[in-house]
């Protein structure tokens, strides 16, 4: 137990310490136009959290007997994942109606709210709006960021670091909501805006993983996730807003 507690102070202080580096590193990435810093940037962050990330969550798996993470769903979480499931069901002849009510309810709202949506896809103040790549080559580092944010920061904050902290608490839910507070504060770079979406963004993996008991499924999502936001979301406020190409598809300049 002493071992456990401190590997938690020594995250906790080296924790603190990264996030307050971010803070500064992110504030000056915010004010770069020069595509060669940005790329640095995007180089550094890219490694440092692959490196940071899926080392501490070796260790604090190792700690919690629970190093081999993908042979299955931790044991420990199946109280809160039973809780999560449903013994509802819909029928098969059910899925049909319910699919094309769906389908022209989706096309009726987007019809009468075009507007509000066109306004929501315009290029804005959001939190991470510094990092949508603007050529190629930061789109292909935007890329690897995204992948590696759904691998080494579910690793750590959907399995690690809950079951590390479950040794120290004994309480599933204190320890998940620890993770959660953690992975929000992890991003305290975007400003308390984005500490809250994060925090958000967080609970809804958190359940999403206890529900279908798949680490690489929630992997996925929040890769898919990142994604959105920094292509998708952009590509089409490029493409419905100005009528022109994506911004990351041009060649560097």
């Amino acid at each position: 137990m002493l071992l456990i507690l401190g590997w938690i102070a020594v995250m906790l202080i080296a924790g603190a310490w990264w996030v307050r580096r971010d803070i500064t590193a992110y504030a000056r990435f915010q004010t770069q136009s020069d595509t060669i810093d940005r790329q640095r940037l995007y180089r550094r962050w890219l490694i440092e959290s692959f490196v940071v990330l899926v080392s501490a969550s070796v260790v604090s798996l190792w700690l919690s007997d629970a190093l081999w993470p993908f042979n299955g769903f931790p044991s420990a979480f199946a109280p809160a994942s039973r809780l999560l499931q449903s013994d509802g069901s819909i029928s098969g002849d059910q899925w049909l109606p319910i699919a094309i009510g769906l389908f022209f309810g989706m096309v009726l709202s987007v019809a009468i709210k075009w507007r509000q949506i066109k306004k929501s896809l315009a290029p804005g103040a959001s939190p991470d709006q510094a990092l949508i790549p603007r050529n190629r080559r930061e789109a292909t580092l935007a890329l690897l960021l995204s992948l590696n944010a759904g691998f080494s920061e579910e690793l750590f904050f959907r399995l690690a670091l809950p079951l590390l902290l479950l040794q120290v608490t004994g309480s599933l839910t204190v320890s998940l909501v620890l993770s959660m507070l953690a992975f929000g504060l992890a991003h305290a770079h975007y400003g308390w805006k984005g500490v809250l979406a994060t925090l958000a963004a967080g609970a809804l993996l958190t359940m999403f993983y206890l529900h279908h008991g798949s680490l690489l499924r929630v992997m996925t999502a929040h890769a898919v996730i990142d994604i959105t936001a920094f292509f998708i979301r952009p590509a089409i406020a490029d493409l419905t807003l100005s009528r022109k190409a994506p911004r990351w598809t041009i060649a560097e300049s």
